[in-house]
């Protein structure tokens, strides 16, 4: 496969078919060869029955890995990467806020731009007062804690070539894990492109962003800023 996408999915009843089938059709049309890697991350309503009625119908496209029981965000997509295949990887959110086009648009960024991580960057919010002012609050909290140059750190999809990805390695169980892959890139000075998009109003089930989640990140930050998880990882990075 040249690009594998990981999409978790908790309790998406509501949008996991509508959100599967857009996004096929837009990577068909664009002629992508494509791997879909779907995560039913722990859900207890009919999210996993509904992910094994798709990839019986693309066999050969879609593979579906179950959680079985939710431990985070970022687990589900560590569980997805173990079986995405693809020459470029990625992973995206599956709660329908992402125009499909936007992803395939993000796809061709990191093959034309030669750029070794490629995301969204979202210009146009409609999500809500709430979540809109936790999303600055966080990205300026982040960007003086780590001064990686990007206002939109949780911005997703998020595509990197194979061996950038192994060398990111991501571990975050937690909403953390696209700030952790922010913070390594910077470290490995991988080339970064933003493609500006619109993000969309959420038309069916519920966010699962709360004041408490940017409580989470707090105290990530301070624990990845103060702990020794990155003093680990660029010791293992420098070994190999």
């Amino acid at each position: 496969m040249n690009f594998s996408l990981v999409i978790p999915f908790y309790n998406e009843e509501k949008n996991v078919r509508s959100v599967v089938s857009e996004l096929i059709a837009e990577l068909e049309k664009a002629d992508v060869d494509y791997q879909l890697v779907l995560v039913n991350n722990g859900s207890v309503d009919e999210t996993p029955r509904i992910l094994e009625e798709l990839a019986g119908e693309k066999p050969a496209r879609i593979t579906v890995v179950h959680v079985p029981v939710n431990q985070g965000y970022g687990w589900g997509i560590i569980n997805g990467l173990k079986l995405a295949s693809g020459e470029f990887v990625g992973h995206m959110w599956g709660d329908g806020q992402i125009n499909p086009g936007d992803v395939v648009r993000v796809f061709d960024n990191i093959q034309d731009n030669s750029c070794d991580l490629s995301k969204v960057k979202r210009v146009v919010r409609k999500d809500g007062v709430i979540r809109r002012f936790l999303s600055v609050v966080y990205n300026l909290l982040f960007l003086i804690a780590f001064d990686v140059k990007t206002l939109d750190v949780n911005g997703s999809p998020k595509i990197l070539k194979r061996e950038s990805l192994n060398k990111v390695c991501p571990t975050s169980k937690d909403w953390f894990i696209d700030a952790e892959i922010m913070i390594k890139a910077k470290y490995l000075n991988l080339r970064i492109s933003e493609v500006p998009v619109e993000f969309l109003h959420r038309e069916k089930g519920r966010s699962h962003v709360r004041v408490t989640t940017l409580l989470e990140f707090a105290r990530n930050m301070i624990n990845y800023k103060l702990g020794g998880g990155v003093k680990a990882w660029k010791q293992k990075v420098l070994r190999s």
